[in-house]
This record gives C-alpha cells, structure tokens and sequence, in this order.
C-alpha cells in the first residue's frame, strides 16, 4: 500500500476535464489497495475511503484574491504579498506532504494560476530530494492547441517568474497526455534530463456505458476490452438458430482475429429436447479448437437476463450473428438496430421485412471480415475499448511509476 498525494487546483463538483480525472484517479487507486489523499483548494469528495483535505489557498489566485493575481501574473510584481502566499501555503500543505510516499501534481507546475505555489513546492523538493514526485502535465501557459505562444495575453511574467513555470523540477518524472503535447512541452521546457512519459487520458468504460456488476464481471473475466471482435448471438440454444455455422465462421476468423470472442446469451430450452444440439456444438468448439473464444452466458447465469444486462451486451460487442434458419419474426435486428451494433443476417423474408434494404448479409466470413477491416466507426471503437480503458490505464502505465 501506497500513501498517495493528488493534487489540483480544484475537484467536483467544480466543472472541468481535469477535475473529473483527478476524481476517477482517487477511485481507481483507492480501489486498488492505496491510501489516497485528494489536495485540492475547492471541492467535495463524500467517499469515506479518500482523505479529501481543502486548502483554499492553492487554488487559482483569480478566485480567491483578483487583485494578487493582477499583480502576480499580469504585472510581474513578486513582493512580500507573494512569499506571504505562500509561507501560508506552507503552513497548512508542509505536514501533509511529509506523509505521503508520492506526490503527484495534476497542472499546478505548469500554468500560471498560482505561482507562489509553484515557489513552495519546488523549494520544498528541493529540501526533500528523497519525496517521490510526478508531474502531470494537462496543460502549459505557453501552449495554445499545437502552437507555442512567445506571448499571451494578460500574462506578463518576469524572468524571475518565467524561470519558476519553466524549469522542471529536477530528478522528477513528467507526465503528458499525449505524444503531440509531449513535443510542444518539450519546445517550452527543456526536459531532456527528466524522465518524461506519455500516459493518455481515458474514460471509465463501465461507468459511461452504464454496464451491470453481473456482465461486467463477465468482461473482466474474458478479458473482453482486449478481445476483438467480440461477436453476440442473443438466443437460445436451439437448433434452428443455426449456431453450429456460426461457430465455423468464428473459426474461421481465428486465423485473422485470434482473439475473437464469441457469446452465445441464451439457454437450452426447457420446452425442446435440445441436449443433443448442446453436445454437438460442444463437441464442434472441441473440434475446432475454440474453447477459449465462445462464451455461453448459461455458465453464468441461471435465470433469464434482464433488459438493462441484454443492452450491456450489445454494447460491448463489435458483431451480432442472426444466422437463423427460420424465424417468425427477429427481435435481435430491433435491439441490435436500437443499439447501432452491426448484426449479420441470414437470408430470410421476415428479415427483409423488418430491415429492408438496410441488412448486413454474411454471404462468406470473408465478407465479415472485409467489413471489420473497413468500417471505421468498428475499428475507432476497439482503439477506444482496447487503449482507452482509464482503470487498465492507471494500472498499466501509472501503477508501475509509484
């Protein structure tokens, strides 16, 4: 376990793309065994398991005292109100740090909003060599989208207060978003003696889409984020659904997708005689070797799924094979169509009468996967779900930083 310091300006419910980060990053490293403590000068955390301390004095000087930061940022005065800021500071932040085992600093070494700040920090690192710090770098005063800014407006710094935003802290670790701010960063700061790493910003996938402990458990377990494509068939274990082609054309896309996974949602039926279709499509994934890419959901569960747990599941798959030999209807190409989740149809009139001109026919797996190799909204979709992820991204790229 890791005493762990975030730090910002602001948090929830104040409004902004690093505020809300910040809060799923105390989330998740709690979560993963830590004892975190959120520093921040405005906000409100409820959760019992994060150590939520507010110094007001560390937010932006703009809310708390404008006309400091005219003097500050806008006319480069550096007086005694300045090093009063920030003994203030000191007083209040200096035990709490001695604490930690890492500091990591969302912003606040990078821009402009409150440099008294920046001067205790770094004259506080400066006496603790040992404290682990990373910078995390969103933003940069100096940087404007992709341009590099020799001027900004209201901003009139002096070399003494340009020397505090530029210069890195030394023996530390930087932090950016991207390899596109990287480059601009490094133009604006030398850091060619700081370790510096690209850690994207990313999403909490569960979260956003709204996905049910009980499927969830499921992806996590069949590791399907990483998988692709992930292909749902939603019925039951019946003969006319014709899951045996659809276990061949899995095969069959093996060779180019050897982590396709492949979920059958439904049940045997209680109103057939169907073991001996189970058998043989059990004995057909054997044949084939597939058992590691089909999932019966009927391991899982033993009850029929609920509306909000069939939604999930289009949502995390890529495909939806419909492949039936006879049906009456086809209540998969409505919910597949609600869900804008691609569905391969077999030829049937009631198909053509529900969808029209508009199916997608597997006339060969060969035209499955020209469609996978060609459709970019799939293929942006799997980078979002297979790079993107924020909890795989904290403890893949963060975790071993700490």
């Amino acid at each position: 376990m890791k005493k762990i310091a975030l730090m910002h300006y602001a948090y929830p419910p104040n409004i902004g793309g690093v505020e809300i980060l910040l809060r799923e990053h105390a989330k998740i490293l709690t979560s993963f065994g830590n004892q975190i403590t959120v520093i921040t000068g405005n906000g409100k955390e409820e959760d019992p398991k994060i150590n939520f301390i507010e110094i007001p004095e560390i937010q932006s000087i703009l809310k708390f005292n404008p006309p400091l930061y005219e003097k500050i940022v806008e006319k480069g005065v550096v007086d005694d109100e300045f090093y009063a800021l920030a003994k203030t500071i000191e007083a209040k932040i200096e035990k709490i740090l001695d604490e930690q085992d890492v500091i990591i600093v969302h912003n606040m070494l990078t821009l402009i909003h409150n440099l008294p700040f920046v001067h205790y920090l770094k004259n506080y690192l400066k006496k603790n060599s040992q404290k682990k710090i990373i910078v995390w770098v969103h933003d940069q005063t100096f940087i404007n989208g992709e341009n590099i800014l020799k001027e900004k407006p209201g901003v009139n710094l002096n070399p003494a207060e340009l020397d505090l935003l530029l210069k890195p802290v030394e023996n530390t670790v930087y932090i950016v978003i991207s390899n596109t701010f990287k480059a601009l960063l490094s133009q604006v700061m030398d850091l060619s003696n700081n370790q510096t790493i690209v850690i994207p910003d990313g999403i909490d996938i569960k979260k956003f889409l709204e996905i049910e402990d009980s499927i969830w458990k499921i992806v996590e377990k069949n590791n399907l984020l990483k998988s692709f494509p992930v292909i749902l068939s939603p019925v039951n274990i019946l003969e006319r659904k014709n899951l045996l082609y659809s276990v061949e054309t899995v095969s069959f896309m093996k060779k180019t997708y050897p982590e396709v996974k492949y979920i059958i949602s439904g049940q045997v039926s209680n109103h057939r005689k169907n073991l001996d279709y189970l058998e043989t499509l059990n004995k057909k994934i054997d044949d084939l070797d597939l058992k590691d890419n089909i999932i019966f959901l009927k391991d899982y569960f033993d009850r029929s799924l609920e509306n909000e747990e069939i939604h999930d599941l289009y949502d995390i798959a890529d495909l939806v094979f419909f492949f039936s030999k006879a049906e009456n209807f086809g209540l998969p190409l409505i919910e597949a169509a609600l869900t804008k989740t691609p569905v391969f149809v077999s030829n049937l009139k009631v198909f053509k009468e529900i969808g029209g001109d508009n199916l997608l026919f597997a006339d060969s797996p060969q035209t499955i996967l020209k469609y996978l190799e060609e459709n970019k909204i799939t293929k942006l979709n799997k980078i979002a779900k297979q790079q993107y992820n924020l909890k795989t991204i904290i403890k893949e790229k963060l975790v071993p930083l700490l």
